[in-house]
């Protein structure tokens, strides 16, 4: 396999853990980009204990993993008291003041960033690992009593709470689950690369993130399985000319698709349907004699 089809399924999932880890507050109806600031905390902790301390590879993973548990942990006992649009504004403001932030840290860089950071050995299967378990834990709290509270927070935060549900401390869990996912596609990103700049995690990684989410479906998990190996393989293929324009195609193909499918690609009714039409299939298949 040739390296460009490596880092195209390296990034494939590294963004599908990274728009999940959007996917899992927004349940809840929480507008959290902590990912986004957690992915950028990740990277540059795994680059530096790889690179300057000479950590092992997987040792640099965990602690950037538990650094961006502990990060999203404190910044949600705040923002869980939050919602809507403040949530939304407050940590995208975040995102800007922690890329200043670490601009000016001469020891991760400085604005030229980290290169030069030792591989990690066998990369893509520690990914595709990585999204297999964090797709199984997201699968099982949707299917959890967790997930029931969540969706009664967003449709109605009152009833929710009338019913017993803690809308503060659900919406701390799901944040600190939130960033250590984020952080865990930054660590991911570190390494693919071997470098870490500040500028990564601006706003272009934003626009094209939550462009793939809205377009394949931000109400379901699967969404974001179908759309990011399309949209993320639109740059690879297309001519280099095009490069410059490609925040505009993302935009464009965003605001159509919201226009015609304001649920995205795949919604919810589709994934019950699905669901149903496969149960169907196996009943029937069981009914056929031996």
């Amino acid at each position: 396999m040739s390296l460009a089809a490596v880092l195209y399924f390296e990034f494939v999932g590294m963004y599908i853990l990274l728009l999940w880890a959007v996917y899992l507050p927004f349940r809840g109806g929480q507008l959290y980009n902590g990912p986004f600031f957690c992915m950028a905390i990740g990277a540059y902790i795994a680059a530096y204990t790889a690179k300057v301390l000479h950590w092992p590879t997987g040792l640099s993973l965990f602690v950037a993993l538990i650094s961006g548990a502990g990060v999203g942990f404190l910044l949600s006992l705040a923002f869980s008291q939050t919602t809507g649009l403040v949530t939304a504004t407050a940590s995208l403001a975040l995102i800007f003041v922690i890329q200043a932030v670490i601009r000016n840290i001469e020891f991760l860089g400085g604005p030229n960033g980290m290169w030069n950071i030792p591989k990690m050995p066998y990369l893509p299967v520690v990914i595709w690992v990585g999204v297999l378990l964090v797709g199984a834990l997201i699968y099982r709290i949707d299917r959890s009593r967790i997930g029931r509270a969540l969706e009664a927070m967003r449709t109605d935060p009152a009833l929710a709470g009338s019913l017993g549900v803690n809308s503060r401390w659900l919406s701390v869990f799901v944040m600190t689950v939130s960033s250590a996912i984020g952080s865990l596609s930054g660590v991911f990103c570190a390494f693919a690369i071997n470098a870490v700049t500040v500028d990564t995690f601006g706003f272009t990684l934003l626009l094209s993130t939550m462009a793939m989410l809205f377009i394949g479906g931000r109400y379901t998990m699967w969404g974001v399985v179908i759309s990011v190996p399309v949209l993320w393989g639109i740059p690879q293929v297309a001519p280099p000319w095009l490069a410059p324009y490609m925040n505009i195609i993302y935009g464009a193909l965003l605001v159509a698709v919201l226009a015609v499918r304001p649920e995205g690609i795949v919604s919810r009714e589709m994934t019950q349907n699905l669901k149903n039409r496969v149960g169907n299939l196996l009943r029937r298949i069981n009914r056929i004699p031996g």
